[in-house]
């Protein structure tokens, strides 16, 4: 969704020319405010934006855990996580599929 991080880097903008205003009139309560938001909300948009392509991906290329699981070599994956931990072995996972969400990855470990 384009539109909301589109949204959220105008309030952006709109929070740092808000800022001047406040600077010029003395209200530094405001001015404070305004400053904090222009710097997180791109920061969010940002975020939301990396998540959502990932998602995106993950749903276009692995459509089901079943077929995911299927492309995966269950072998190497679970020896690894026997020997080296859980961790490593998502780690390996997502370095195979670098777009697959987190949670997803760390499920699919867990299930193995």
């Amino acid at each position: 969704m384009k539109g909301l991080r589109t949204g959220l880097w105008c309030a952006a903008v709109i929070s740092f020319g808000t800022a001047v205003f406040a600077y010029q009139s003395g209200a530094k309560a405001l001015l404070a405010l305004c400053l904090v938001l222009g710097v997180i909300l791109p920061g969010v948009a940002e975020v939301y934006a990396d998540r959502r392509q990932k998602r995106d991906w993950y749903a276009q290329h692995l459509s089901s855990p079943e077929e995911a699981r299927s492309s995966l070599d269950e072998y190497a994956l679970r020896r690894l996580r026997d020997e080296k931990g859980a961790a490593v072995a998502v780690r390996e996972l997502r370095r195979t599929y670098p777009k697959m969400p987190l949670a997803e990855a760390a499920r699919l470990i867990k299930e193995l």
